[in-house]
């Protein structure tokens, strides 16, 4: 019952607003080699050789997340409340690399600009949604109310805490799903 009680209490806090300061990140980036001299070429290679999505099938690109969080508590005078609160959210990306760019056709090189534009766009989209969901978490940690159990204090902070991230991954797979994974937003050669 606590529990639910410091978990409502977190939900009015998130929904008011917190501290928009975004937590630590780490981004990075793999690649992938393609070569051919024809949009067909290279967009067999990338269905082949690009990064596998949770759908089972290859992608020209993609990009996954996560948030981490800790926390430390203390209990002082039969009142335990939270004294640390630190987050942590990764962004990867693998992406494909051609190779012969520069010996491309002109054409060919301006679809493949415009490819890599709709992977930075795509990029950029799933980073926000990763730092937003960081950004919340640490703000609803650090408002959680104190309590007089430190144990129920735990239990509705990682509650809090798998909400967001489950509600902003949820956000990433609609994204996913409703452009293709990019393609319908420009993530094609062809």
């Amino acid at each position: 019952m606590k529990a639910r009680m410091i978990f409502l209490v977190f939900l009015l806090a998130v929904s008011a607003g917190a501290a928009h300061a975004d937590p630590a990140a780490r981004i990075g980036a793999s690649y992938y080699y393609i070569e051919g001299n024809s949009a067909l070429v290279l967009t067999a290679q990338m269905e082949n050789k690009g990064p596998t999505g949770p759908d089972g099938r290859h992608h020209p690109a993609l990009t996954k997340w996560d948030v981490q969080w800790r926390f430390r508590h203390n209990m002082l005078g039969g009142v335990c409340k939270m004294e640390k609160v630190s987050v942590m959210v990764g962004v990867t990306t693998v992406r494909p690399r051609w190779r012969g760019e520069k010996e491309g056709a002109a054409q060919l090189r301006k679809r493949w600009g415009e490819l890599v534009k709709a992977v930075d766009r795509n990029v950029e989209f799933h980073k926000q949604q990763a730092l937003e969901a960081g950004r919340k978490i640490e703000a609803a940690l650090n408002s959680l109310e104190p309590t007089g159990d430190c144990d129920a204090l735990t239990v509705a902070a990682n509650q809090a805490a798998t909400v967001i991230r489950e509600e902003y991954e949820a956000v990433s797979r609609n994204y996913n799903d409703r452009t293709d994974y990019g393609r319908k937003d420009g993530l094609s050669l062809i």
